[in-house]
């Protein structure tokens, strides 16, 4: 009797203990995002997209399809999955819905993944904020929490000094009042912290004065103004600039206005630059001089959790690095370990069941207890590792985002 009940609380645990992680592994809804609007003929359009675990973005509609409220083609912009996650994402334990923007025009609709600039609307265009974000229950249980995003608005595009290179500044609001700002629109910060990156081997700061916080978050909804303007001081290794209502506000503009670029510049095919200069690259969607987001993104550092991390084996999220296939690997080897551990301590107890041995029991018990301990063993690796390289002082922070 008591070796069956053995072999039952066996199979009893390896239940409970593998199909948590089975779940976790497959792709989860986090959350729901709806947004509604008036079209220009007076329909009422209802666009609805779920965010889930795995990073992808489900949508409404296939691009080029016809929308079924208003019978016209519907497309999304390039890379909207991927940058709306990116948006959405505030950190690991926090998501939001961020503002869209939609344009109508003569040859259909198409959905932005954040506002776009409004001397880029062709046609009739709306940036649009979600209703309250809807989590799932799966990312409730997780811990996971939700903000409103309340508005969002780009401004004016400010310009590095003495290049022809520019980004626009974006701003948003959320309803409990926490207001961020980004460049580019994808990895918001605190409206009080600067961001810092570099653009051809010269590292930048830029930070946000009060005279243009004022201006943009003087009522319930962000107003971006169509002029910002750009104060500017060299440092040792690079520029620092100050983002400002007017030159009378900033704390320091030394270079001032010498280069011309004080408030901003114009907008290029999705690149930021003149594309008369004479650089080049071999990127297709490069333009000339340009400096595109994509090209910043990689030297962007923000206060976000996730981007705060200074790793050597990069980050869990990028897809090309060592950090995201050890954690690929790491969740087989959750999943795989504890199955293990039931299947063989499973056929160890029914061998000695069979055979009524009880020193073959007493070996199947000492094996299960050794298993159980390696199979808790994996679920600590990452920590393990961490502690290692920090006691022999390699790095402080060697797994970001690794678990």
């Amino acid at each position: 009797m008591r070796k069956l009940q053995i072999s039952l609380f066996i199979f009893i645990f390896g239940f409970l203990f593998c199909i948590p992680y089975n779940t976790n592994a497959l792709a989860k809804e986090v959350v729901s995002c709806d947004y509604q609007f008036t079209n220009e003929n007076g329909k009422k359009i209802e666009l609805n997209y779920q965010i889930f675990s795995d990073g992808s973005v489900g949508l409404p509609f296939g691009d080029g399809s016809l929308f079924s409220n208003d019978g016209r083609a519907w497309y999304h912009s390039d890379k909207f999955s991927d940058t709306y996650y990116n948006i959405a994402k505030i950190n690991n334990s926090t998501i939001t819905c961020p503002s869209i923007y939609v344009q109508e025009n003569d040859l259909g609709v198409t959905v932005y993944s954040n506002p776009v600039y409004r001397d880029s609307c062709s046609g009739r265009c709306y940036n649009i904020t979600s209703s309250t974000p809807k989590l799932s229950k799966w990312a409730k249980n997780q811990g996971i929490k939700s903000k409103k995003v309340s508005s969002t608005c780009v401004g004016s595009s400010m310009g590095f000094y003495n290049r022809k290179s520019y980004v626009f500044p974006y701003f948003r609001l959320y309803s409990d009042g926490t207001k961020e700002w980004s460049i580019g629109g994808e990895v918001y910060v605190p409206v009080t912290d600067s961001i810092t990156g570099s653009v051809n081997g010269e590292k930048f700061s830029i930070s946000v004065n009060d005279s243009l916080l004022d201006t943009i978050y003087g009522s319930s909804k962000t107003s971006c103004p169509t002029s910002i303007y750009r104060c500017v001081s060299k440092t040792e290794d690079g520029y620092s600039y100050e983002l400002s209502t007017s030159a009378g506000y900033c704390t320091n503009d030394e270079l001032s206005t010498e280069d011309g670029q004080a408030f901003g510049s114009s907008y290029y095919n999705g690149s930021f630059g003149d594309p008369d200069s004479d650089s080049s690259s071999s990127n297709d969607n490069y333009q000339p001089g340009s400096v595109t987001i994509d090209d910043l993104r990689e030297d962007l550092n923000s206060y976000n959790q996730d981007a705060e991390c200074n790793s050597i084996l990069g980050s869990t999220e990028d897809e090309e690095s060592v950090a995201w296939l050890l954690q690929q690997l790491l969740n087989y080897i959750k999943i795989l370990g504890p199955i293990l551990v039931v299947i063989l301590s499973s056929l160890d107890f029914a061998k000695a069941i069979i055979t009524s041995d009880d020193e073959s029991m007493k070996k199947a018990e000492k094996k299960l207890a050794i298993r159980l301990v390696l199979a808790i063993a994996l679920f600590l690796i990452p920590t393990l590792v961490s502690v290692l390289l920090d006691t022999f002082g390699i790095t402080t922070d060697a797994i970001c985002g690794l678990k």
